[in-house]
This record gives C-alpha cells, structure tokens and sequence, in this order.
C-alpha cells in the first residue's frame, strides 16, 4: 500500500515536472513570435490583442472538454472573485504585457526577456510589501544578483539591435513590466484562493480580448496575415498552452518547484531567438541571464 502511494507521488512530479519545463519552452517560442508580429505591426498594444483568440479558443475548449463551466457561472456570479480576476489581468497582462511588447521591439528577445523575467523576485518583493511576508536573506541576494544580470545584459547591447537609445527604452519597458507580472501574481494569488486556475484564465482573456479589441480593428489595412499568425500562435503557445502547463505543474508539484523548473525559459529564449530570429547574442546577455536566473532560484528557495 506504502509503496503504491509513493509510486503515484512519483508519477505525479514526473508530470508536474515535465509540464513545467514543456511551459518553459512554450513561453519562449511565444517570445520568438511575438518579436516577429510586433516588430512588423509596430503596435504592441494591438499585438498583445491579437495573441488571444486562439489561446481564448485553446482555454475554453479545455474547460468544457474537463467540465469546468459549473465554476464559470459561479465566477460570474461572485463579484469579489471577478474583481480580483479583473484587477490582476489589467495590471500583469494589459499592462504588462503591452510593456513586454514594446521590450521585444525595441530591445529584443535576448534581452527583453531575461530581463522581464526578474517578475518572480519582485513578486515575492511585493508579497513582502502588501501581504506582510518575510523578507528573507535569499530575496535581497536574489534581487542585488537580478539587477547585476539586467544591467550586464543590457551593457553594450548587439550593434544589429539598433541605436542604444531605442534599446533602453526596451529595457526600461521589460523592467517594468516585470514589475507589473510581479504585482499581477501577487493579485493573481489572491484571486484563485477560491477559484479554478482555469476559469481564471479564461476570465482573464475574455477580458483582455474586450479591451483590445479597438486597438486591433484600429489596425485595418496594416494588418498582414504573416504578422497575424505569428501573434495568433505567440498567444496560443504562451497565453494559452503555457499557462495552463504551469497550472497543471502548480497543482501537481507546488509553486517553488514549478517556479524553480521553468527558470530555463530565458535561456531558451536566448538560444531561439540566435536560431530562428538571427539575434547577436554577446557573453553579456547570456551571463546576464544567468545572473537573473540565479537571482530568481535565491528569492524563491531561501
């Protein structure tokens, strides 16, 4: 009996395991895309629109395919749950992410990403501030050694990259909007405390698709179907089939394995955007990665 028990335990981190570092790879293609749609529409808020059709169509499918639509009606009628919902969406996705946009313009992927992705340091900062957790030793190491990592990254960027001006601005963008995911996930914790992560997200995109829906029909002519793909699957892979794998490891492992686990992405990202985008990548923002990537395993672990 003993034994049969630690066996599903196995197989049940095997799963949670694997989904995370599946949620790795998907956010960082996502990444890739999103760099080729807003780079060729110049319009990071209409970009971020358009990423959530298809994750909208992923999301619901999986919902009703796991019977989900009893805790749907309850959301809608729970007005303190929506407002959550609501709240944490506009901070960390329409803000956020529309910031992030605007990081993977102007300063790329191998940059813009390492550097967003301090969000679970600051994070774990704003749960300090607002919720009254302790500030440990690992948090302040983690976030002097993540913004070690955003500034050597961001030191002397690739020359292809552009003029340093346009990439700061790149950078300032993906240093807020880090900070915006970090007090999103904070308001995000507070909103599933009773609610299913998966009716969440699909609140979470109903609600960004009404939002940005003036903004992708300002596009009209401009939008080509090229560019249209491209954000179509970006949000398909990261909004829709990322975030519910990171679920699925939340439930199966915890958050500090899940988190720990998918601190691969950014360098990923890196190694995807050399392959398939032809981005210099220097020593500096590989080494800046690693920095953000050691500085995030610190905040979350001591």
């Amino acid at each position: 009996m003993h034994f049969t028990f630690s066996l599903v335990l196995m197989e049940q981190y095997v799963a949670g395991a694997i989904a995370a570092v599946l949620a790795s790879f998907c956010w960082s293609i996502a990444a890739v895309l999103y760099r080729r749609a807003v780079s060729g529409l110049n319009d990071p808020l209409a970009t971020s629109g358009l990423r959530v059709p298809l994750a909208l169509a992923f999301m619901a499918t999986l919902s009703l395919f796991l019977e989900k639509g009893g805790s749907l009606a309850s959301l809608l009628v729970s007005w303190e749950a929506l407002f959550w919902v609501l709240l944490a969406t506009t901070i960390a996705i329409i803000i956020g992410d529309t910031l992030y946009m605007v990081a993977l313009r102007n300063a790329g992927v191998s940059i813009g990403y390492p550097v967003g992705y301090v969000y679970p340091v600051y994070a774990t900062l704003f749960a300090v501030l607002l919720l009254g957790e302790t500030l440990t030793v690992g948090l302040v190491a983690g976030l002097a050694l993540s913004l070690t990592g955003i500034w050597l990254s961001s030191f002397k960027p690739p020359s292809r990259l552009g003029d340093r001006r346009r990439v700061f601005i790149g950078v300032m963008a993906a240093v807020l909007a880090g900070l915006s995911w970090g007090l999103g996930s904070v308001v995000f914790k507070v909103a599933v405390i009773n609610v299913d992560p998966l009716i969440v997200n699909v609140i979470k995109l109903i609600y960004l698709l009404l939002i940005m829906s003036p903004f992708i029909v300002r596009l009209k002519v401009k939008l080509i179907k090229e560019y249209l793909a491209y954000a179509l699957l970006g949000g398909l892979f990261g909004l829709g089939i990322g975030d519910w794998l990171l679920y699925v490891s939340l439930a199966a492992i915890g958050a500090a394995r899940a988190a720990t686990l998918t601190t691969s992405s950014p360098l990923i990202s890196i190694l995807l955007a050399f392959l398939f985008l032809k981005e210099e990548v220097s020593w500096r923002q590989a080494a800046g990665a690693c920095l953000i990537i050691t500085g995030v395993l610190l905040a979350a672990s001591l």
